[in-house]
């Protein structure tokens, strides 16, 4: 079978990661760099992804709603943290949180055990969008931050709150400068991270697997630099 075909039955990924594992040169067959999906191979060749013998393993692509006041130690055994989260079969995946948030905000956090996904999405350095409901009508000015782009506020008279949202690569500093807000009595949230928005039936303290469109959107455009 061609190397794409090889590539796709050992579960190294969706078709656009394949074809940019292709692509960039990271694929090899008995040494040989292989960039073209219709190279043959056959089962006595070595193949090898980054290096690394293609297994056929499944690696797992999470996306939590993490509670405040949990931390991104995906341990099973470590308390109120995403890892005690897991369900029996996660838990044994050695998987590793992307998109940092601190415990005192809520929201869209990414996990996964493909070290080439987590590298891939990091080097895309994607903007978070945080808001945050503050009691009152009284709109704050964030505009002085040059950190933070997109700022909106939304006021709701019926309810009689603000609701204030900013995007940004610094997710510390936006945390901190909307908590920090006056009347601001409820936890930051994540609702975005890049292309991929938090789930509006994804309860907090629960996950879901990725899709293949949310994932092959988070590798961003084809780059041929792998650094």
């Amino acid at each position: 079978m061609n190397i794409e075909r090889y590539l796709t039955a050992h579960r190294q990924g969706t078709p656009g990661q394949i074809f940019r594992l292709l692509r960039q040169g990271r694929v090899t067959v008995d040494d040989q760099v292989v960039d073209s999906p219709r190279t043959d191979v056959t089962s006595d060749q070595q193949v090898r992804v980054d290096g690394l013998t293609v297994t056929g393993r499944q690696p797992q692509y999470l996306l939590f709603n993490k509670p405040v006041g949990f931390v991104l130690n995906l341990e099973p055994t470590s308390q109120r943290s995403l890892g005690s989260l897991l369900n029996s079969l996660d838990q044994q995946r050695s998987l590793k949180a992307l998109a940092n948030l601190p415990k005192e905000a809520v929201g869209l956090v990414l996990a996964s055990d493909d070290e080439r996904f987590l590298a891939d999405v990091a080097r895309q350095n994607w903007r978070s969008t945080l808001q945050i409901v503050l009691a009152g009508t009284t709109v704050p000015d964030l505009s002085a931050n040059v950190a933070f782009q997109d700022v909106t506020s939304q006021v709701d008279t019926v309810h009689q709150t603000v609701t204030v949202a900013l995007t940004t690569t610094d997710v510390a500093a936006g945390v901190s400068a909307l908590s920090n807000l006056a009347h601001a009595n409820e936890p930051v949230v994540r609702t975005q991270f890049g292309p991929v928005a938090l789930p509006v039936d994804l309860a907090v303290g629960t996950y879901r697997g990725l899709f293949a469109n949310e994932i092959d959107a988070l590798n961003g455009p084809l780059d041929l630099k792998t650094e």
